[in-house]
């Protein structure tokens, strides 16, 4: 009987659910196989430690056939909806700080999240409050650097940055460090490297500190990650984005609070619209996962990176240096490389 894989990848926490299939079919080794066939797969997932909430488990789960088109088609849409909210926040930094910006836009997401959950009956418990508190205090220092950033340097240089989240998984995850990493995943790390390098530093001789800000955002969302990862063992998604937005709103009320009365209508619509631009990226990487392969979804994301360089073009004039394209073309190219990487021998023998 033929046998075809039905494994859904989790586009934020990396859970993956199986469909009922014939019972000659080994569902967990498809899964594992699945789960493993490359670095990359992880990126929407850091991504979205610190742009937008977890929406995938008001998604159906009812079998949905392969569609690429249909894929590309819901990536280009959470492109867009991430890359708009990038650019409303580099204007709404004009007219209001980053305290303003976080608080509104968490508030925005917790209110939407806890709205689903009551609506599904879903339990918003925290079972693990240690890894749960390291979660949203790493997640929220990375958005206070990455939205600082946002409002210094350009748009396409803060994203570019901000998608090293990846590699710095690699550099820190326990799992990876304690194998030996493969020469070509250690060629891709370096290579990405010296591109964050052109990016921070193009002269050389000197660095970019509004630039280390976005780059440090990568670093935090990579712990983000982590931690959510540990998350998924005891707690649902709604659970950990409903948190994380709470907490942000907590860790920011008190410094945006005396600015609230003076805010202008413009400015409170671009600051909804940072969280409904959050929520709208999210909701199309989710489609998108439930649409097509996970690895190969995965290397649209980065449609993103080019989005958020045309708004800046476009509605702010600014211009990208040829370090800077050269750097971002490294990132991205390495990133992609990650994505297709096929696993290790020791990787394959434990998922048969």
């Amino acid at each position: 009987m033929e046998c075809r894989s039905t494994c859904t990848i989790h586009p934020v926490l990396g859970a993956r659910t199986t469909r009922q299939l014939p019972q000659s079919c080994n569902v967990v080794g498809v899964c594992l196989k699945m789960a493993k066939s490359g670095l990359g797969r992880g990126l929407d997932e850091i991504y979205s430690s610190t742009e937008g909430p977890d929406l995938s488990s008001f998604v159906s789960e009812e079998e949905m056939p392969d569609s690429p088109r249909s894929a590309v088609l819901w990536m280009i849409f959470g492109s867009v909806c991430f890359g708009t909210m990038n650019a409303l926040v580099k204007w709404t930094s004009d007219h209001a700080d980053v305290w303003m910006i976080i608080m509104v836009r968490s508030a925005v997401i917790a209110f939407a999240v806890a709205a689903f959950a009551a609506t599904r009956g879903i339990s918003l418990r925290v079972n693990d409050r240690k890894t749960m508190l390291l979660r949203c205090s790493v997640g929220l220092l990375a958005m206070i650097l990455y939205f600082t950033a946002l409002g210094r340097i350009p748009i396409g240089q803060a994203v570019t940055l901000q998608y090293t989240g990846p590699l710095f998984v690699a550099l820190l995850s326990g799992r990876i460090l304690a194998e030996r990493v493969s020469s070509g995943v250690a060629m891709l790390v370096i290579t990405a490297f010296v591109g964050i390098v052109l990016i921070i530093s193009p002269e050389l001789g000197s660095i970019e500190p509004d630039a280390l800000l976005a780059l440090g955002s990568g670093f935090f969302a990579a712990l983000a990650y982590m931690y959510v990862r540990e998350l998924r063992k005891t707690d649902s998604p709604a659970t950990v984005v409903f948190w994380f937005a709470a907490f942000s709103v907590c860790g920011s009320i008190i410094q945006s609070a005396p600015d609230i009365s003076s805010l202008d209508s413009t400015t409170i619509a671009s600051l909804v619209g940072v969280g409904i631009g959050a929520g709208g990226g999210q909701i199309g990487i989710t489609m998108a996962y439930h649409k097509a392969n996970a690895a190969w979804v995965s290397a649209f994301s980065y449609l993103t990176v080019i989005v958020a360089t045309f708004y800046g073009f476009a509605i702010f004039g600014e211009t990208l240096g040829p370090a800077d394209w050269v750097g971002g073309l490294l990132i991205i190219g390495s990133g992609v490389a990650l994505v297709f990487l096929p696993p290790s021998k020791n990787d394959t023998l434990e998922s048969s």
